[in-house]
């Protein structure tokens, strides 16, 4: 039951309570008495109920207090019950300053009626009275804190409403912006393509059709224009291999195992839904060939018994690269298990791990997740290419 039904139930009970005062003091009721109760209840449901406008709710509550001053000067009944009416409205329908003005009136209208009431009397209506007041005050001002509260979530909740739809359309904006990047790139990709290899495979073209030609007639000038091709060839080689090394930046080659490890779990949250957290420390060194393929394979299968067997929604990798050593904790909230059976996953891991010279180690409990902790000792990264020489193979 909220608060204003709770009021309402209040002002019935006290009219209730006013009327049985006015029967008691008075041995019949006479059309005198008849007209005022008519007139003090139509006054204050129009109040409560009808009027809408401050000033109205302001007359009709002064009307009322000028009916109580009559009502305690010829009419009689329980003082505290007219009073008690008049403090409810008094709180219930106006502002503080406004409501406290008209609590003080009914406080001195209590004060100046109690003064032909015998002790007791005294103190119970102004002592209820007041008691009240000060109850609608407290009610009043937790209601108030309530609103205040209501009105700070509602806004919090649009904000967090608002920030949803500004995400999603960032995400859609750098969705655009990568890809028309993309398109730019591969439009350079294929200029560059066209300028080069193009234009050697053309020039090769050329001077093949002139060696065919001049091989029986002039076979020293075949020669001579055989040596220069294939000269030729060597530089658009290297001249092509160069344009790769450009389109491949120098950070993705040295840092191709962590990347390639940032796509499996962005693919793997797209498809599952699950939660993955990676993170590294801010210095890192390159991984070789063996590291990468061995690091991707174990969280690639953690990824996958942490869903398939535990359940779990969130997942953490921390990749901690010291001066020798590259050191992974990977956990997840899953159910876990006191007692684990290796399979052939795992136990490919920890040989993989033992080949590279490090160590593999894993952990469980019931409730409590699965953790696995794996150390590899850092070594060169191995070479692709040795930087262009003319004796150089794909």
């Amino acid at each position: 039951m909220d608060s204003r039904k709770t009021f309402i139930i209040m002002r019935y009970v006290i009219i209730l309570f006013m009327i049985i005062g006015i029967a008691i003091n008075n041995k019949s009721f006479n059309s005198l008495i008849l007209i005022f109760i008519l007139i003090l209840i139509i006054n204050n449901q129009l109040r409560f109920f009808s009027l809408d406008k401050s000033w109205q709710r302001k007359l009709s509550l002064a009307v009322e207090i000028a009916l109580t001053i009559f009502a305690n000067m010829y009419i009689g009944g329980y003082l505290f019950t007219y009073l008690i009416l008049l403090a409810i409205d008094s709180n219930i329908l106006f502002k503080k300053f406004d409501a406290a003005i008209f609590d003080v009136l009914i406080i001195i209208e209590g004060i100046y009626f109690s003064m032909n009431y015998s002790l007791n009397m005294k103190f119970t209506n102004l002592g209820v009275s007041i008691l009240i007041i000060a109850i609608l005050y407290f009610t009043r001002d937790e209601n108030d804190k309530k609103l205040k509260a209501q009105n700070l979530y509602d806004r919090l909740r649009i904000s967090e409403e608002k920030l949803k739809i500004a995400n999603k359309e960032l995400e859609m904006y750098v969705s655009s912006i990568e890809e028309v990047t993309l398109l730019r790139e591969r439009n350079r990709i294929s200029r560059e393509i066209h300028d080069s290899v193009g234009h050697a495979l053309s020039t090769m073209v050329i001077q093949l059709g002139a060696v065919e030609k001049m091989i029986k007639k002039d076979p020293a000038t075949a020669e001579q224009l055989t040596k220069n091709l294939r000269k030729f060839t060597q530089t658009s080689l290297d001249e092509v291999r160069m344009a790769v090394r450009e389109i491949k930046p120098k950070e993705f080659e040295e840092y191709e195992g962590i990347l390639n490890i940032e796509e499996l779990i962005k693919n793997f949250k797209k498809m599952t839904g699950v939660e993955v957290r990676l993170s590294f420390t801010k210095e890192k060194w390159p991984l070789n060939s063996d590291q990468s393929l061995v690091i991707y394979r174990i969280v690639q299968e953690f990824l996958s018994n942490s869903v398939r067997h535990g359940k779990a929604t969130i997942v953490h990798i921390i990749m901690a690269f010291t001066g020798e050593n590259l050191v992974i904790t990977l956990k997840d909230n899953g159910q876990g298990c006191d007692k684990l059976v290796e399979g052939v996953g795992i136990k490919s891991i920890r040989e993989r791990a033992k080949e590279l010279g490090g160590y593999f180690e894993y952990n469980s409990k019931r409730n409590e997740g699965f953790l696995v902790k794996i150390q590899i000792q850092r070594q060169e990264k191995l070479k692709a290419y040795s930087g262009g020489s003319s004796n150089e193979q794909d």
